[in-house]
């Protein structure tokens, strides 16, 4: 609830330098406090830039201000320092008008800013627990695979320096591992890593997030908010996606890479922060280049050192250890007894070609322990179109028989594939399926599978 204008105890600062900018920064939000006037000389200064944002009445000099009687002012705080000031503030002010000057206004704006000063230290810090908290479990595998053993020595080379880095890959390579890689293993470790994925923002948005705004600065700015690119100030910020921004924002962005500078949107000061950065795309910047829908002089600026993740398909050398770390991931999510992967379902990961990369792996193995009733997966237990990348028939069964293995197979994956949509909910898994509910129940029977197995997942499976 907003406080009543008359019971707020009306302010003039006096003075609207670095003092006067810090108290009208705190006070303009209290709810206790009105600020009906800005005094200083200098019409440049940057309190009477903000003063006059807010829609504050400025003076270049208080005797103006106090002249109309209309004017009613319960505290007077003088910033300048200056004895004339204060003297001449003592002889015009109202005799009901209290004054805080001297060293009495320079210990409270001093205590505003130290205030300040340990709220972006606390967001530093919170930023900083985030990235360190933030999936403990995920591990960079790099395995045996050639390019992935160049790409090591490559990261550890680059990981010390400032230098710009540029990653390329398809989807789920894992590009975001990489990047949490450089930055645990550079000078920057200590520091906030701040990760933005430009996808995320719609784009009439994605400046104001990235570079933050001013209170006013668009409907629904009702605050100043402090942009991502300035939380990761002397940290590591991570721009995902890069090749999916506009033009437009390519010119600001490409700015803020060559001088560090920043502008909120709807402010008029530029802030000049320090940050590593590291960009990554699954696009082609190349081609984008050449159409004209990526910027060239933005494009080598990222480029100075490029690390570029090739897809699982061609490092399948590594799917065997790549598997079974993610077993040792999905064990601890299901808090399931999980040990083994079989010879047969290891030949079915290795035969399929993975468009979805590292992260499609990653849910087939927890798919897998989600179903496995053992202690051990088995290629039954993975989705048909892995098992059938590596299917090989017994022609000797002869086509009968061959077939009603093949519908058994099928079965059991669609029965399993309902359940885990449905939380076991044998009802709704029998919608899903276009059955009725007894001939669900009658298969469920034929094929062993009990759906109280599946009550514990939490729908939020996808194929």
């Amino acid at each position: 609830m907003v406080s009543d204008v008359r019971h707020k105890a009306k302010v003039v600062i006096v003075g609207a330098g670095r003092g006067g900018t810090a108290l009208l920064e705190v006070f303009r939000d209290d709810p206790t406090t009105l600020i009906v006037g800005v005094v200083d000389v200098n019409p440049d200064a940057r309190g009477i830039a903000l003063a006059r944002s807010l829609g504050i009445q400025v003076f270049k000099y208080p005797n103006v201000f106090f002249e109309n009687p209309d004017n009613v002012v319960d505290i007077v705080i003088d910033v300048t320092g200056s004895d004339r000031v204060r003297k001449e503030l003592q002889k015009i002010k109202p005799s009901d008008t209290r004054m805080i000057s001297g060293l009495a206004a320079k210990f409270l704006w001093t205590l505003i800013d130290v205030k300040r000063d340990k709220h972006i230290l606390m967001q530093k810090y919170n930023n900083l627990k985030a990235s360190v908290e933030d999936s403990p479990n995920q591990e960079l595998i790099f395995g045996t695979n050639p390019r992935m053993l160049q790409l090591r020595g490559m990261i550890q080379q680059v990981a010390p320096t400032p230098a710009t880095v540029l990653i390329l890959g398809e989807t789920g390579t894992g590009k975001e591992m990489i990047a949490s890689t450089i930055q645990k293993m550079s000078h920057l470790r200590m520091q906030p890593f701040v990760k933005i994925n430009c996808t995320a923002f719609a784009p009439h948005l994605l400046e104001s997030e990235l570079f933050g705004y001013k209170k006013g600065a668009f409907t629904g700015a009702s605050k100043d908010k402090v942009g991502l690119l300035e939380k990761g100030d002397e940290g590591t910020i991570f721009l995902d996606e890069i090749g999916d921004i506009s033009m437009e924002l390519q010119v600001k962005l490409l700015r803020f890479l060559q001088f560090g500078e920043i502008r909120p949107v709807g402010s008029t000061e530029t802030k000049v922060i320090q940050t590593r950065i590291i960009a990554a795309t699954n696009k082609n910047l190349d081609e984008l280049v050449k159409t004209e829908k990526f910027r060239k002089d933005l494009f080598y600026r990222l480029n100075s050192f490029i690390v570029e993740l090739p897809p699982l398909r061609e490092r399948k050398e590594d799917i065997p250890v790549l598997s079974y770390h993610f077993l040792n991931l999905a064990v601890l999510k299901m808090n399931k007894v999980v040990r083994t992967i079989s010879p047969d379902a290891i030949e079915c990961l290795n035969e399929y070609t993975y468009p979805g990369n590292l992260r499609e792996l990653q849910s087939i193995i927890e798919r897998a322990v989600i179903l496995c009733q053992g202690t051990t997966i088995e290629p039954l237990h993975l989705p048909l179109i892995v098992q059938s990348s590596n299917e090989v028939y017994d022609y000797k069964q002869g086509l009968i028989e061959a077939r009603d293995n093949m519908v058994n197979q099928f079965e059991r994956q669609a029965l399993q594939h309902y359940l885990i949509h449905t939380n076991g909910n044998v009802t709704e898994a029998a919608m899903l399926a276009r059955v009725p509910r007894r001939t669900f129940y009658r298969l469920l029977d034929k094929h062993n599978i009990y759906k109280d197995v599946f009550k514990s997942i939490k729908g939020n499976y996808r194929d």
